[in-house]
């Protein structure tokens, strides 16, 4: 059989690509943090459907099962709508979407029938592994006076969307628990009553929030929760 120098040629660039290719991948693979064991793409949540939560902010998805950064690929089945989002705080459920995550993912209603209000066929994958946590010098903090006892120790604490006066809900404290909410980056503190039940340790409303958190930020990553009543 006789072969052309342009095929030979062009097999030798094929292998040469073929065997770069393998070798991006192995470094891709062996680069992964290790503070998220799950691989990167595979589906979670067992197909299970989305709810909301009347939480505010940029588009993200609380989970009691995937650390806060974690970055989760969501996939409305009935009409192809994807988004990528972070995980932003804690819920009691694998994935909630918060207000402009199901926002950007339902069916609007198009004068045929009701909007969605929640997601039967949805598809959840991890598509990024979360950031090792960072460990800061700075002390936790206090205020003078009743010193509390800490409770849901290491909890992030996140906004719902709620007006009034400050107030907060919670997953695991009985109505009329008083805490004190200390974020622990910027030392600003917030003592407020549980009122209702939420998704998350303590989870604060508008006027609340707004004491301790972040300009443009919908959870305090780093707060130290303490009952005090």
């Amino acid at each position: 059989m006789r072969w052309s120098k342009g095929w030979i040629a062009g097999a030798g660039v094929m292998s040469v690509v073929a065997a770069a290719g393998g070798t991006a991948l192995a470094l891709a693979g062996s680069g992964s943090p290790a503070s998220q064991p799950a691989v990167a793409g595979k589906e979670v949540c067992a197909g299970k459907p989305l709810e909301f939560m009347e939480i505010g902010g940029p588009a993200g998805v609380l989970s009691d099962r995937f650390p806060t950064g974690t970055s989760l690929r969501v996939t409305n089945v009935a009409n192809g709508r994807t988004i990528t989002v972070p995980v932003v705080g804690t819920a009691a459920k694998c994935a909630l979407l918060n207000n402009a995550a199901f926002e950007a993912l339902r069916s609007p209603d198009a004068g045929r029938g009701a909007a969605e209000t929640v997601l039967r066929r949805a598809r959840v994958e991890i598509v990024g592994n979360a950031p090792a946590p960072m460990v800061s010098s700075l002390p936790r903090v206090r205020a003078s006076g009743v010193v509390g006892s800490v409770v849901c120790d290491g909890a992030s604490v996140g906004l719902s969307d709620v007006g009034g006066e400050a107030t907060a809900f919670s997953s695991q404290l009985p109505v009329g628990t008083v805490v004190r909410v200390t974020n622990l980056d910027s030392g600003r503190q917030v003592t407020v009553r549980v009122v209702g039940v939420g998704n998350g340790c303590v989870v604060l409303n508008r006027a609340a929030f707004a004491l301790v958190g972040e300009s443009g930020e919908n959870v305090v990553k780093r707060a130290q929760i303490e009952q005090v009543r």
